[in-house]
């Protein structure tokens, strides 16, 4: 009797402790997974983290050739752009850049050329010469076209376009959206793009499609 019942004891015993041996077998099996995987996630962010100082290092101009911005436009229109000050935009080979209330000017003819989405040059049918902008936010011609002959076009709530320099998007601390605009003052002369605004009047332009 004495012999069964110490048999029953550890019978009972090692029920007990089958559950606690289980989970600490489960325990030592699964801590490796966790691990990998953790270790996973990590290389997968400084993977990440290389690739985005990879592409900081590449110049901007290198990125865009192999967007295709600036390679053959995806669609072409023959407008006039009018601004809310009464002006044509005009350019004209003679380097003077300003706007004129004569819609029969030949210069105000321009080429809207569609880089990209929202993304546009302005080419003079006349001058054969681009609408371009600088760092400082001066607006100047290019016969041949750069990544400063781009300009972002966005539609405004008030239905009026503005087109802002895409190569220096983000750079002019004078304004909240931080922007340089193409804009007509009130006198006919273009606006020194570091005093512009999205706000104001010289910035908003109506697209006047010819075909």
């Amino acid at each position: 009797m004495q012999k069964e019942y110490y048999a029953m004891e550890t019978v009972t015993r090692m029920v007990t402790f089958a559950p606690i041996i289980c989970l600490l077998i489960c325990s030592s099996v699964a801590l490796p997974s966790k691990q990998a995987a953790n270790a996973s996630d990590e290389n997968f962010q400084q993977t990440q983290a290389a690739t985005s100082q990879r592409e900081e290092l590449v110049p901007k101009t290198t990125r865009l050739h192999k967007m295709g911005i600036l390679k053959v436009p995806t669609n072409t229109r023959l407008v006039r752009l009018y601004n809310k000050n009464g002006y044509f935009l005009k350019i004209s080979n003679t380097g003077r850049l300003r706007g004129t209330r004569s819609i029969d000017n030949p210069n105000t003819l321009i080429v809207m050329e569609s880089m990209g989405p929202s993304i546009v040059r302005l080419k003079g049918v006349v001058s054969k010469t681009y609408l371009c902008m600088n760092d400082e936010g001066i607006c100047h011609i290019m016969a041949q076209p750069t990544d400063e002959c781009l300009f972002k076009e966005k539609l405004g709530t008030n239905y009026f376009n503005t087109y802002a320099s895409y190569k220096y998007s983000g750079r002019n601390p004078g304004n909240i959206t931080q922007e340089f605009y193409i804009a007509i003052k009130k006198n006919g002369k273009l606006k020194h793009g570091a005093n512009t605004a999205m706000i104001q009047k010289s910035v908003d332009f109506t697209v006047v499609p010819l075909k």
